[in-house]
């Protein structure tokens, strides 16, 4: 199991660039540190079906996201609400769905 401490700013650059480059950096309304990634389904149940799908993932690794569905697209955000920052547990679980918004 990772530990789960926050990454800094560099140490999450540069894992995501190396594990996850499609995912984006933000921060919540607290200013605390999250990494998304936007799927656009091209039918509303497209989009509910990938959201199953990333909920299966999440549900085996008992590690899960932040889901935002509007109409056709859906946003999958992760950090770790424990650590109050984005982990490298955090950048795993994106680079484990990463393919799932290939498939869909």
């Amino acid at each position: 199991m990772v530990e789960k401490k926050p990454l800094t700013e560099e140490e999450l650059a540069k894992n995501l660039r190396e594990m996850a480059p499609l995912w984006k950096t933000g921060k919540n309304e607290k200013g605390l540190p999250f990494i998304e990634r936007v799927h656009h389904a091209s039918r509303f149940m497209e989009g509910i079906e990938f959201v199953r799908k990333v909920a299966e993932c999440a549900e085996e690794h008992n590690h899960h996201p932040d889901i935002f569905i509007n109409y056709k697209r859906i946003t999958v955000r992760y950090w770790t609400h424990s650590a109050s920052g984005v982990t490298l547990a955090d950048v795993q679980m994106a680079k484990t769905i990463d393919p799932l918004f290939a498939k869909s």
